[in-house]
């Protein structure tokens, strides 16, 4: 059922919005998905065997977890703007996108629309640096290139996005400082074709993602790219946040103690 908007400034009211709901899985995707079930260990099975979650639920969910990566990202550089910020999240999460860095600002404090999010910080890994420096150090840590916004970048079209890379946006008035810039392996612009002098910060990082994410599986055919034990981490995380309040207490012990085993180190 959709959802009212809020009245407009005559008293009027605004007209419904309807959501397009996600197709139907396959009897072919049915299949696979209770052959997957029956292989997961039994606390996660209880997700369907107590009914917890439907099918169709499971389905999706699995395909989110699927879809996911880690080795594409997105650093927030002095992004202000509640809306601005939620947008990002959203799209992030939309396109695949586990991991969300920003880079604090104690003057203006991170805190995204939830009504622009639609929840899709529920999904998402937000990590907060303290600053820039800090944030290129651990994405460099783990292998990642950073590519900053700029107007003089190298076009969308011409990045190879096959490499773990992080791509930084920075305030919607100034952009990224010129320090920030320097500082990334490489910088990228998105190709404009009217009189705009510029995107909207949200948009752009939309924009580029998903053309990032395309070319991605274009290249390999896939676009997410999580070894099984980050899917397994994702999988007990999803369902018991999809649950909720219906997950008994004794289930959920039973799925900790699946976290606690997955974070032994193996001999």
């Amino acid at each position: 059922m959709g959802r009212r908007n809020r009245p407009r400034s005559d008293g009027s009211q605004a007209p419904r919005v309807r959501r397009t709901p996600k197709p139907d899985p396959t009897r072919e995707e049915l299949a696979e998905l209770e052959r997957l079930t029956d292989a997961l260990p039994a606390p996660l099975r209880q997700f369907r065997d107590r009914g917890l979650l439907s099918t169709r639920r499971r389905f999706h969910l699995e395909q989110a977890i699927g879809n996911r990566t880690r080795s594409l990202t997105v650093v927030l550089h002095g992004v202000h703007d509640p809306h601005n910020q939620a947008a990002v999240m959203r799209s992030c999460e939309a396109l695949g996108i586990q991991e969300m860095v920003v880079v604090a600002q104690a003057e203006e404090p991170f805190r995204p629309s939830g009504r622009v999010t639609q929840n899709a910080f529920r999904w998402l890994d937000l990590t907060s640096q303290p600053d820039f420096d800090s944030a290129a150090a651990a994405l460099r840590g783990r292998g990642m290139r950073l590519l900053a916004a700029a107007f003089e970048g190298q076009p969308l079209g011409e990045v190879d996005f096959t490499a773990s890379t992080a791509l930084v946006f920075g305030n919607e008035s100034r952009g990224l400082p010129e320090s920030v810039v320097d500082a990334c392996e490489g910088s990228f612009s998105i190709p404009m074709y009217g009189l705009s002098q510029s995107f909207n910060i949200s948009v752009a990082a939309g924009v580029a993602l998903h053309w990032a994410v395309e070319a991605r599986r274009r290249a390999s055919g896939r676009t997410g790219d999580l070894d099984e034990a980050e899917r397994a981490a994702l999988r007990r995380r999803f369902y018991l946040q999809a649950a909720g309040a219906k997950v008994p207490q004794e289930l959920r012990r039973e799925i900790e103690a699946l976290e606690q085993a997955a974070a032994r180190p193996t001999r």
